[in-house]
Parts: structure tokens; sequence; C-alpha cells
């Protein structure tokens, strides 16, 4: 009985990712046919706004954690616009956008949309699924606007899903969830859809998570988590993908007290995301390979290959000395916890995020250590390991993760919100309680 179970359990799964590669692919045709003179007037609006910018540009003050990356958008609506409608998947597949050589990034966008120049370079090795919303989007709204949309979207849904959680009684989840929503600074998705694209993706799955009925057994989650995983692939670059994973997961650990065997039910559940999100990869690569050839294809995966231990420079600077496999590790790990703190551009050094950091966590862990009573470790083991992943994340795509901390970063969310919890359920929740008590003996 147990066999048929897991058989109808793993066939559900993979007609789940199936169908959701089908949907995905088909919706992204079903745009790109949308006429360019559609979007011609909101591209040029765009072209121009991106041209007033810097690619990397630090909004407040000297904080790293304030950088706007208009680089990336950039190139995603430089993708959008030369999508050639009359071989939609053949386009989409390619990527291929306008580059100027020796020319800052917004150049090859400004004179495409002119008319100037053509298509010439390509970003095949991810799906853009971006282009859903943003290309519709386009029709009505520049750029700027776009954005604002995007983050609007997100900070009104995690509004209605702390509401939610509050209304069911977390109230302290909640109070810790919060705090480390505002650590990620959820001003900045207004600001780029680099940054935006997957929280926003974690936050409608988080929604359906919540909206889902309590009780969910395996043949509901794993082929959701393996849905979401491909989704995940096709709308992310790779940014903080981890979180539709590590937030959803979280939340029905937190709701679901209840669950038996919650690290089994982690790994069952995360194995089938990982399943969908390279199901996807592998897709565009199988189309990659049909339509653009073996050289392209295999270029497109070495590039995306190079995230994982690829070289890195000090400082990030091309002519500056390459970094050992070592001091990649630990600059992956401490460039994202740099982000969490209000450090400056020039003094992101190493030891004051380390230092930061283990403090935080010695004072937080001594609390629990001193004024704990019975730790729940049925939640608190599970969603410790659900706290790790992102760090597993940032050692496992050392590369991407040392470069690109100041994207990466915000995946720390749920390692935040797991290690705060933890600290006020097991010392400031108890001490808050014995208080009462001593209140009402001397009352009496």
């Amino acid at each position: 009985m147990e066999s048929k179970w897991i058989l109808k359990v793993i066939v559900k799964t993979i007609l789940t990712v199936i169908l959701t590669i089908f949907v995905c692919v088909a919706l992204l045709v079903t745009t790109a046919c949308i006429p360019r003179s559609m979007i011609q007037k909101q591209s040029e609006v765009s072209a121009e706004y991106f041209a007033t910018k810097a690619p990397f540009q630090v909004l407040i003050g000297d904080y790293i954690n304030s950088m706007q990356d208009n680089y990336s958008d950039t190139v995603l609506c430089n993708i959008i616009y030369c999508i050639d409608t009359q071989q939609p998947l053949k386009s989409v597949i390619e990527a291929k956008y306008a580059q100027e050589p020796d020319q800052e990034n917004y150049e090859g966008y400004r004179k495409v949309v002119r008319g100037e120049t053509e298509a010439n370079a390509e970003y095949g090795r991810y799906w853009h699924g971006t282009m859903l919303l943003l290309r519709s989007l386009m029709i009505l709204f520049s750029i700027k606007t776009i954005r604002f949309i995007f983050g609007t979207a997100i900070v009104l849904l995690q509004a209605l899903i702390i509401f939610i959680l509050a209304k069911r009684g977390h109230i302290s989840f909640c109070g810790c969830y919060i705090i480390s929503f505002i650590l990620v600074q959820p001003w900045m998705f207004f600001t780029s859809l680099e940054y935006s694209t997957a929280f926003l993706t974690a936050t409608v799955v988080e929604l359906a998570i919540l909206m889902k009925k309590k009780k969910q057994t395996d043949i509901d989650t794993m082929p959701f988590f393996a849905a979401v995983g491909v989704i995940t692939f096709f709308v992310d670059f790779l940014t903080t993908e981890t979180l539709t994973f590590t937030l959803p997961m979280m939340i029905l650990l937190v709701e679901n007290n209840g669950v038996e065997r919650k690290c089994r039910y982690i790994l069952k559940n995360g194995v089938c995301w990982i399943a969908g999100y390279f199901g996807m990869f592998i897709t565009k690569v199988l189309f990659l390979l049909a339509i653009s050839g073996k050289e392209v294809a295999e270029s497109s995966i070495a590039e995306g290959f190079l995230r994982v231990g690829g070289e890195v420079r000090q400082g990030n600077i091309s002519i500056a000395p390459v970094v050992n496999a070592l001091g990649r590790f630990d600059g992956a790990i401490w460039h994202n916890l740099a982000c969490l703190y209000p450090i400056s551009t020039k003094n992101m050094k190493e030891p004051l995020a380390w230092l930061t950091s283990l403090l935080i966590l010695i004072v937080g862990l001594g609390m629990v250590y001193l004024f704990h009573d019975k730790i729940q470790w049925g939640l608190f083991f599970p969603l410790t390991l659900i706290a790790m992943i992102p760090y597993a994340r940032f050692l496992v795509l050392s590369n991407h993760s040392y470069i690109h901390f100041f994207i990466t970063y915000r995946a720390q969310m749920v390692s935040i919100s797991v290690f705060l919890f933890f600290v006020y359920e097991n010392s400031f929740k108890i001490l808050a309680n014995a208080n009462r008590r001593n209140r009402v003996r001397t009352s009496h």
C-alpha cells in the first residue's frame, strides 16, 4: 500500500513539473508575440532613464546595501525589446540584445530602441521569465513605474502575510519576521527588478501556502514545491532563488507545529524543489542546443557553472589580485553578512562583518542558555536547517555570492527570522512569563 502511495506521489510530481514547464514556455512565447510597436514608446522612455543612471548606483549615503542594480535591468529591457515577434520561440531561447563595445551598458539599449543598431549578443543561459510581466506592463508603463509596481506588490503582499499569521496567533513570530524583512531593506525592491523578482515569487508562494488547507500530505506539498522550483528558475536571475523554498517552508513549519518527521518533510520537499529547478534548467539547455547549436549551449552552460567556483578578485576589481579558494568561500559569507548592517563601501572590512555577526549570535545564544526552560527542538531543529540553507548556497555558488553579494544577501531573511524567533521563544518570552507570575503573586 505504501509503495503505491509513493508511486502516486512521484508520478504526480513528475507530471506537475512537465505541465508547469509547458505552461511557462507557452506563456513566454505568447508574451513574445506582443508587437514591438506596442512597447516602443515606453522602451524609449526607459532607455533615456537608464542613460541618466550609473550601472550600480548607491542611493543612500555610501551604504553598500543601498546599491541600485541598473545594469541587469537594462539588459533585461534590452532583451525584451529585441524579441523577434516573427520567431518568438527562437527569440526567447536565444535572448539576444544589443551591446556596444567599450561603451556604457545603456548605450546598446538606447541605440537599438532608436533603430541605430541590432541585437548582437546573447544571454541564453536563463529563461528571462520576468518578461511575462515586464513586456506586458511596458505597453503602458516605463521601467521606473514598473519597478514601483513590483515593490508595491511585495510590500502589500508581505503585509497581508503578516496580518494572516498574526490573526492565527503567531504574534511573536510576526515580530521576528517584520524585523528580518526590514533588515533586507524592502525599500530597495522599488529600485531594481533584479532584487524584486525572486522575492515577489517567494511572497506569492508564501501566500499560497497560507491559503491552502492546514493539514497537507506529501501528495499536496511535493508536487507544489516541484512546480515552485520550475517557476523559480524560469523567472529568477540566480539572485535570492532559495527564498522561494525557505520562506514558504518556514511558514509551513510554524503553522503546522504538529507535523511529524519535519526533517524528512524538509528533505522530500527540498528534493522536489531542486528537481523542478534543474528540470527547467535542462529544458532550457535542450532548447538552446536544438535552436542555437552545441557551441552556444556549451558556452552558456560554462558561463552558468562559472558562478560555482569561478575566479574572483579582491574588491571585485579586474586588475586586483586573484583570491584563493579559501578567500573566495570566506568572502562569499562575510560579504553577504556585511550587507545586513549600515556599512559603507569604504569601510566594508571582513573583521567588522564577522565580529558584529558573531557578537549578535553569542549574545542571543547566551540569553537562551541563561533563561531557557524546555526548548521545542521538534520545531527549532528543522527551522535551523532551513536557516542554514542560504549559507550553504553562498558556499556552493561562491563565485556568484562573492561578487553579487548586494543582491544575494536578502536570502538571509529566513535565517534572521529563525534566529530571532528562537531567541525570543527561549529567553525573552520565558522572562516575560516569569515577571507576569511574580506580579500575580505580589498582587495576592
